[in-house]
């Protein structure tokens, strides 16, 4: 990262541009395209990986409200922070408790998991440990979401909203080698946490991240201070979903399957 330059006035298209080249950007990074993708969409995994993958995820999500609340405090455009209750209302199941997306993922884990044990399971039963990654993502992230630099925290906001939707998607098809322990409706019934983002929802959010980015991005200063905040947050991603795979992966049970 070079150091912050001085401030040179651009147009709002120009900062449309730079923000949009940014955000795609997300595709390419480990925090998208990673092992651990690759081996969830490959096959059934054990039930002890599934409550490691499970805590873990889950830790993540429900504090997803947390940090685009703290991105809400940290703005100032009036659009922008309109954009953001917006998401932060979605997140939230639009004011009906049990559509807020934590409890649905939390709710699709207990299924899943009941059926892989055979009996009914709590998810505050699942006693796989919270990885140091985990951990540090959401310590940090909401540190990040949390920054007095109005322009870090929608880098922040950008890519946790453009790098959900891929990840949906990829989570989503590895969930796809488990409809066999339901039946055809009920695994879909049971699958709406991932179709509300794969949905419209999550191509929304993805808009409004990056309108919301460009607004506060007038000069080559505030996007660099966009671009930390965008790498901070993709980078600690990334870093969990790669301490998981080695986990998974640690055991003769977890070992991908040889090329070929």
């Amino acid at each position: 990262m070079t150091a912050l330059t001085e401030s040179q006035p651009f147009s709002a298209t120009a900062a449309l541009e730079r923000v949009g080249a940014l955000a795609r950007s997300a595709s390419r990074h480990p925090a998208i395209d990673n092992p651990f993708y690759r081996l969830w969409m490959s096959r059934e995994l054990p039930v002890e990986q599934v409550e490691l993958i499970a805590r873990n995820y889950y830790e993540r999500v429900s504090r997803t409200s947390v940090r685009i609340a703290l991105a809400f405090i940290h703005m100032e455009d009036v659009t922008a922070r309109a954009e953001t209750v917006e998401n932060l209302s979605d997140e939230m199941g639009r004011g009906d408790a049990s559509a807020v997306h934590a409890v649905l993922l939390r709710s699709f884990f207990e299924a899943l998991l009941s059926r892989l044990h055979r009996r009914k399971v709590d998810f505050d039963e699942i006693d796989a440990p919270i990885l140091p990654s985990t951990r540090r993502l959401v310590e940090e992230g909401e540190r990040v979401f949390s920054s007095p630099h109005p322009q870090e925290v929608c880098g922040a906001l950008l890519a946790q909203e453009w790098h959900a939707y891929p990840q949906l998607v990829s989570l989503y098809e590895g969930v796809r080698n488990y409809r066999g322990y339901f039946g055809f409706e009920e695994f879909h019934e049971n699958c709406e946490y991932f179709y509300l983002h794969i949905g419209a929802t999550e191509k929304e959010h993805k808009l409004h991240s990056l309108s919301t980015a460009a607004r506060t991005c007038r000069s080559e200063a505030d996007i660099e201070h966009l671009e930390r905040g965008f790498t901070t947050y993709l980078d600690l991603l990334a870093d969990n979903w790669t301490e998981i795979h080695t986990h998974l992966t640690a055991g003769c049970n977890g070992a991908e399957p040889a090329p070929g």
